[in-house]
């Protein structure tokens, strides 16, 4: 049977039960590695990373931005997946009104979830859909989600740590995870104004790096169920994508073996680096030397092709200018035989 430990502050390896708040200040004895610092790491730069994680960088208070989609999005996460978070339904068409936006900032600082009527009738039909759609999966753990039962083998809001070989205290937090043998599995649940059509989401998935969350989590919940390894149990990841405007649709997808792959280079790749910097102290940021951008074969391509098919680039007549060269052309020595 899978526990949940309840602490707000970590002193072992295991699964937690703790805040958002607490989960984000990094409640590791160290300084953890997170999936977001590890892709600034490898993506930005390491002094990216050490800027902006916080226990290394004492970090700025930031205003929460008041963003319509976010807070469907955060409150069709609360209601589908039976959180206990209050979604505060502000009886108003927007946020346009002193009135609504009073209502509002109160909401948050409660931490409440403020949508007004028309929103909150958009969660609604939102999470009827995915219930619906998802009661006849043929995946367990998304039929799971589909029920509004508790269900003793599914956690929600899961933070997962351990001492990894490579860079010590490590941190994720999943939206769900669902635990049965032999099979364990991971939902991501993504909600967005755009198209969530399959070819969409494959663009999606690799465009915003969702590979490295696949293997920087598969990383971390293989050595706190070791079984995995031993193939003696399985180990999914879904990203569970919806739209925030009607029919609604969801699209289901996970990541090819291809995908990964690579996503467990990078991964290995961003704690050996964690491990390096951390050791060391030492945070470089972007190379100094000057950068030579290397031209897309694709621009190459489409400027060649406008060059024969567009008719208004024809019979211009010769260009006396010649083109620029580095090095001008030189002919070839010919070398007298001795």
């Amino acid at each position: 049977m899978t526990t949940l430990i309840n602490s707000e502050t970590v002193d072992r390896p295991g699964l937690y039960h703790m805040s958002e708040v607490a989960y984000h200040a990094d409640p590791c004895p160290l300084p953890s590695l997170s999936r977001s610092i590890a892709l600034k790491l490898i993506e930005e730069s390491p002094l990216h990373a050490h800027a902006a994680h916080p226990r290394l960088t004492k970090q700025a208070d930031k205003e929460q931005k008041n963003d319509r989609t976010r807070e469907i999005g955060s409150a069709a996460h609360a209601m589908l997946l039976n959180q206990q978070t209050e979604i505060c339904v502000i009886d108003a068409g927007d946020f346009k009104t002193k009135k609504a936006q009073e209502e509002r900032r109160e909401a948050q600082e409660r931490g409440a979830i403020p949508v007004p009527t028309p929103d909150y009738e958009t969660v609604l039909a939102m999470v009827e859909k995915a219930r619906r759609v998802l009661a006849e999966s043929e995946h367990e753990a998304l039929r799971a989600i589909a029920s509004n039962e508790p269900i003793e083998t599914a956690f929600n809001e899961v933070t997962a740590c351990v001492l990894d070989p490579c860079g010590g205290w490590t941190r994720i937090r999943m939206d769900r995870i669902h635990v049965t043998r032999p099979r364990i599995a991971i939902v991501d649940y993504k909600t967005t104004e755009l198209s969530v059509s399959p070819e969409k989401v494959k663009n999606t998935l690799y465009n915003n790096n969702y590979h490295f969350q696949d293997a920087f989590y598969r990383r971390v919940i293989r050595q706190i169920f070791p079984e995995i390894d031993r193939r003696e149990m399985a180990l999914d990841f879904l990203f569970l994508m919806q739209e925030q405007s009607p029919p609604f649709e969801i699209t289901v997808a996970q990541t090819d073996r291809a995908a990964q792959s690579i996503g467990s280079k990078m991964v290995s790749a961003s704690f050996l680096l964690w491990r390096k910097c951390m050791a060391e102290n030492d945070w470089p940021g972007y190379p100094s030397d000057i950068v030579t951008a290397e031209f897309p074969a694709y621009l190459d391509t489409r400027w060649c092709a406008r060059e024969i098919d567009d008719p208004r680039l024809q019979g211009l007549g010769f260009d006396p200018m010649p083109a620029f060269e580095h090095k001008p052309y030189e002919p070839i020595k010919i070398v007298e035989p001795v």
